[in-house]
């Protein structure tokens, strides 16, 4: 059967007209000659209503079908106010498209807090079909789609930057290794080297959404093995000059989010109106700020999770803290002139810590110095300061997790609940 109408299509002002619908079996009651159907795609329900003496081959069909069963009902719409919706469809011809084991590994329309997280990602396929989970996929795509637009609008080039790496993308250990034709190779955990290269060397507005791995052995709300990274460089640029692309990628994907008042409400969360520009604030006056508050810091450290926390009660909007320590900034992160201690690198706060970023070190001796600085050897980087040596423009960027931006503004308790298949330490399936 060719399908016609989704569910939401299904209303009383199509009364009588014959449509071809597909979806899962929600739920089936039967009363006496009356079979009572729940069917569900992607958009919503709609009720399939069998009378037995009309359809009888058609009712004993349904009358055994299993639940998630994936089935097309071809029918008449049939306006009735006590149906949801106020229409239902009378049923004409069925077919059963794929039957459903049963009985069912969980119940996907439990309440989350009534079934184990781990028992829902076991059975993805099961779990993406309760509409409170499908409705994080569904703002996550709107909100991807708006920054790109967004993006776009204020003159940024989308770009690929490779994944499989000859080098670690930042220097640290927290890398995956494979085998590149027997060489040592990494995941790439960002696409810091390769960005700035861009930026640099061809004078775009460089940004890219897409898949980065990071092997860290963290088990929390906030952290995946393999996550969605939005990154942005901009060539002759400080950190000053990219404050407001972070400000406004945070406003679009609130006020896209915002929109979608059926999803917030299915969920049961508010998003908050955002607005620019955030407030600006100094490492060292945020260092003063937590011990005033009685919350200990030493200069030279970097923010724990509790700190960022606290830091965001105390302020009570968005803010950037910039000039970090050269202790805790990269080696690709430019000095304060001046001020030999301290760097061009920055956070963006908002509940908690949604980016990093910095006006990078452009000038080649001082890259060199800066990777002996942190006890990394500068020939393990030759490919990367190669990109340096023929007159590379100042730039600066910074990087932003899709999921941890949405979690944040949804408020939703774990970034694995906006991955359709998320990767943890502890997970490598379905």
């Amino acid at each position: 059967m060719k399908l016609s109408h989704t569910t939401v299509m299904i209303s009383p002002n199509i009364d009588g007209k014959e449509v071809c619908i597909g979806g899962w079996v929600q739920a089936v009651r039967v009363k006496g000659k009356l079979l009572f159907l729940v069917l569900r795609d992607s958009y919503g329900t709609v009720q399939i209503t069998c009378f037995k003496p009309k359809a009888p081959e058609i009712f004993e069909i349904l009358s055994h079908v299993t639940r998630e069963s994936c089935i097309a009902v071809k029918g008449l719409v049939k306006a009735h106010k006590e149906a949801p919706g106020g229409a239902e469809i009378n049923p004409t011809e069925v077919e059963i498209l794929s039957p459903s084991e049963t009985p069912l590994p969980f119940d996907p329309f439990a309440d989350f807090i009534d079934t184990k997280k781990d028992t829902r990602f076991d059975w993805r396929i099961l779990d993406l079909r309760n509409p409170k989970s499908l409705a994080y996929h569904k703002l996550r795509s709107e909100v991807i789609f708006a920054i790109t637009n967004y993006m776009h609008e204020q003159g940024f080039t989308y770009w690929h930057t490779p994944k499989v790496l000859g080098q670690s993308s930042e220097g640290g250990a927290e890398v995956f290794a494979v085998d590149w034709y027997g060489k040592n190779a990494f995941l790439a955990m960002s696409p810091q080297l390769h960005k700035q290269a861009i930026a640099g060397n061809t004078g775009t507005k460089y940004f890219e959404i897409t898949p980065y791995f990071r092997a860290e052995k963290s088990r929390t709300r906030r952290h995946l093995a393999e996550f969605t990274g939005l990154d942005v460089e901009i060539p002759f640029a400080t950190e000053e000059d990219v404050w407001p692309i972070a400000e406004g990628i945070v406003k679009v994907a609130a006020d896209t989010l915002r929109k979608h008042k059926k999803e917030l409400e299915l969920l049961e969360t508010e998003v908050e109106e955002i607005k620019v520009p955030f407030r600006r604030i100094s490492y060292d006056e945020a260092v003063k700020m937590l011990n005033d508050a009685g919350t200990e810091m030493e200069w030279g450290e970097d923010f724990s999770t509790e700190q960022e926390r606290t830091l965001a009660k105390l302020v009570g909007e968005p803010f950037f803290v910039y000039q970090f320590p050269k202790t805790v900034a990269k080696f690709y992160v430019r000095g304060v002139d001046g001020e030999p201690k301290k760097a061009h690198a920055f956070d963006l706060i908002y509940k908690i810590e949604l980016t990093s970023g910095a006006w990078r070190e452009n000038r080649y001796d001082m890259l060199v110095e800066n990777l002996k600085d942190k006890g990394l050897e500068p020939e393990n980087f030759k490919s990367y300061l190669d990109f340096f040596r023929y007159g590379c423009a100042p730039h600066a960027g910074f990087g932003m997790g899709i999921e941890r931006l949405l979690v944040t503004l949804l408020d939703a308790p774990d970034v694995q609940e906006v991955v359709a298949f998320p990767r943890t330490v502890d997970r490598l399936a379905p």
